[in-house]
């Protein structure tokens, strides 16, 4: 008699190798190439969408393929957006309380470099730039030199946001109509000096959205000078005066031998600074009285 087996009979499947060069697609690597594919739409759309503003869409027939029609549209929205660049200027200046005003008239060629220029101007934020120059302009000819105009020109919505970043810690020494960024103080180095610590401090610039490269990237923008400047030696019998947007503070040396490093602004980093909202950084002014206090007299 034939006892039969006890385990179930194993059902074999054949196995498909892998083909080489073919990956495997789960539930996720599809669910990522869905998430690139949309992000890449969503990219060509936004291209596509600034080239459509200006007349300009996306040819079948390749480059070069355009009608006298396609040209005469892409004249008609540039010279349209320039007019409306200008228009939103002027609105602008109009919008700007007047001042004490000169009897001097406008240099013509600086108005017509002014629209030559501002007619180029599309962001709201430096288009408000323009009209209060064009204002100020009009109220006091001569303000604004055309190499602050083509500096400007060049600079970005963020940029601007970075230089404005700048006045807030920045004051202005005595008399000195150019405006200065302070970087700390040390005494001038000698024999003596050689066997103590002398004293030096410097500002916390970082702390308050301003960092050594963003320095430098303003240097490059002819805003400010690149390279840190020194005072001469400070007289401690001899008092000075920070200005700052709200108030002032005068600072009178404790010792002899001092010396105070800064940035400076360009004549024309001076003239476009005159634009900006005057509030001041208060915990500037605050950290800089900490930092003076050990070797100067603040009041």
């Amino acid at each position: 008699m034939k006892i039969p087996s006890q385990n179930p009979p194993q059902v074999i499947t054949s196995v498909t190798p892998a083909q080489p060069g073919v990956k495997k697609v789960t539930p996720d690597t599809d669910k990522a190439q869905r998430k690139t594919t949309n992000s890449s739409s969503s990219t060509q759309h936004r291209i596509c969408h600034w080239f459509a503003s200006v007349g300009i869409e996306q040819s079948s027939a390749g480059y070069g393929a355009y009608t006298s029609k396609q040209v005469a549209q892409f004249n008609r929205l540039r010279e349209q957006k320039r007019i409306t660049n200008l228009q939103r200027i002027m609105a602008i200046a109009l919008s700007v309380s007047p001042g004490e005003q000169q009897q001097e008239r406008i240099d013509p060629d600086w108005f017509h470099s002014f629209i030559m220029m501002a007619e180029n101007i599309y962001s709201p934020t430096m288009q408000e730039l323009w009209g209060k120059i064009f204002a100020v302009e009009v109220q006091r000819p001569g303000s604004f030199s055309l190499r602050s105009l083509e500096t400007l020109t060049k600079l970005t919505q963020r940029d601007a946001k970075l230089f404005s970043k700048a006045c807030l810690v920045a004051c202005r020494r005595n008399h000195d109509p150019a405006p200065i960024i302070i970087t700390g103080y040390h005494q001038q180095s000698g024999l003596l000096r050689a066997l103590f610590t002398a004293p030096s401090a410097q500002t916390k610039l970082s702390h308050f959205g301003l960092s050594y490269s963003d320095i430098l990237a303003l240097g490059s923008m002819k805003l400010l000078y690149a390279t840190e400047i020194e005072t001469g030696l400070l007289n401690k019998n001899t008092p000075f005066t920070l200005k700052f947007a709200q108030h002032s503070v005068t600072v009178q040396p404790k010792a002899n031998k001092l010396l105070m490093s800064y940035y400076k602004f360009t004549a024309v980093g001076s003239e476009l600074s005159r634009l900006l909202p005057k509030p001041e950084s208060e915990g500037f002014t605050q950290h800089l009285e900490q930092v003076f206090a050990p070797h100067f007299t603040l009041s």
